[in-house]
């Protein structure tokens, strides 16, 4: 067998093979051995079915048969070989396989990215942790007892107004398709404070219970990269929204009787600094992450590399559906419907994710980082199921030892990158949330 290899970039590469003709031959050969064994023909007694008869009634199937066959063990053993990590589906190009003929096919593949010798000195970032002003714990506060606010229906009149909680179902339509993302069943919105869109809550003014209003709202672009560049008109879609309900709600007094009902506090004061220390929290929280996604750009930024863009289209998929746009009709990825900004989006984030995981797991390799199996187990303990059902398919999750290998792994990833973040030099900021420094 020939096999040649051409590199085509980092992580793409095309195997071109020959297969000689004495091996297709003995494919071939055994194959229709098999077919004389269990096919049976009207007029043949079972394994008599001459040659001929199989080659006229089942000659393309079994040279299919034959090719698939032959391109995968040949495959297989040239990716052993020459020690291929191959991180996609190979693409198959193959001739018709003929009789007596050597047989010749190629197979792009997408190999794993090298990384090695991580450069992760002289990194600095700023850890920019949030100031809690009295105004965001009050609003904190509001939010608190909107969340136990109660809904009573409206009776003395059919017609929607501003401060009213209605319930409907609405969806958007653009060039005579549903547009994903934006449909939705039995959704509470209350009118004159939240919107879907801008503009929307204004098209609803006046609608009545059980009346389906129907409107064109020009859908959000993307901005412009340049100021030179032409301004296009938004794209307009239609909207179909139905009212079902209408309802008023009644928000509880911010008082002690409420700290003591709702927030487990004797007085408002408590609950008022039981919410601040943990907006502080989250806020520390917040400024480690990005502290940390920061540290990461850096290294990203020292040691580039390719990622194949097969892997990125697979792992953009994967977002795509984890993320619930292809809705009900279950839309494709690559559905030419799906805006071409939603892709690049979906496609960015998946090259970003895939970046991170390699190169930490090529910094956990540098270091010389491990997970012990006593590790793994605290990390599940920690999970901290709602009920006793959720702990035990979480304890059934991880007993596959794949999916414990999976945690495994990012338990090393979590402690490379602590490894290099202790080694960053962190500068800490207080400011104000308007005021918050971007980290580069």
């Amino acid at each position: 067998m020939k096999i040649s290899i051409e590199k085509l970039s980092s992580v793409q590469k095309k195997i071109t093979f020959e297969i000689p003709a004495d091996q297709v031959q003995a494919g071939l050969e055994k194959a229709y051995r098999a077919y004389q064994n269990r096919v049976r023909l009207k007029g043949f007694r079972a394994g008599r079915v001459p040659r001929h008869v199989l080659e006229r009634r089942f000659g393309e199937e079994i040279a299919a048969e034959v090719s698939s066959t032959l391109v995968e063990e040949s495959l297989a053993k040239a990716i052993e070989e020459h020690e291929l990590a191959i991180v996609t589906k190979p693409q198959i190009v193959a001739e018709r396989l003929v009789a007596g003929n050597p047989f010749c096919y190629s197979a792009m593949v997408e190999t794993k990215p090298e990384v090695k010798n991580v450069d992760y000195e002289g990194i600095a970032v700023n850890k920019v942790i949030a100031s809690i002003a009295e105004k965001e714990v009050d609003e904190s506060l509001t939010r608190l007892a909107e969340s136990f606010a109660q809904l009573h229906p409206v009776t003395d009149r059919e017609q929607a107004e501003s401060g009213d909680v209605v319930t409907l179902d609405y969806r958007a339509v653009q060039h005579g398709h549903a547009i994903p993302g934006l449909e939705g069943k039995g959704r509470l919105v209350e009118l004159g404070k939240e919107s879907l869109l801008p503009g929307f809550q204004e098209k609803l003014a006046g609608a009545k219970k059980g009346q389906t209003v129907e409107f064109s709202l020009p859908m959000p672009q993307e901005p412009q990269e340049t100021e030179s560049e032409p301004q296009e008109d938004s794209p307009t879609a239609t909207f179909h929204v139905t009212i079902h309900d209408i309802a008023q709600k009644e928000v509880p007094l911010l008082d002690d009787e409420f700290a003591k009902d709702y927030g487990e506090c004797d007085t408002l004061e408590e609950l008022r600094a039981k919410i601040r220390e943990n907006m502080e929290q989250m806020a520390e929280r917040t400024a480690e992450g990005r502290m940390h996604d920061a540290v990461l750009n850096q290294i990203l930024n020292k040691n580039p590399f390719e990622v194949p863009p097969g892997l990125i289209h697979e792992q953009a998929q994967q977002l795509f559906v984890e993320s619930g746009m292809q809705g009900q009709g279950n839309v494709s990825f690559d559905d030419p419907t799906i805006p071409e900004a939603i892709r690049e989006d979906f496609s960015q984030r998946a090259k970003r994710q895939i970046e991170t995981t390699l190169l930490l797991d090529a910094l956990v390799e540098q270091l010389g980082i491990t997970s012990t199996e006593e590790e793994v187990d605290l990390k599940i303990g920690n999970f901290g199921a709602a009920s006793v059902e959720q702990q035990q398919q979480v304890e059934t999750f991880y007993a596959d030892p794949r999916n414990r290998q999976m945690l495994q792994g990012r338990l090393c990833r979590e402690k490379a990158l602590e490894a290099v973040v202790g080694k960053a030099h962190v500068r800490v900021v207080q400011e104000d949330i308007a005021g918050a420094e971007e980290n580069d």
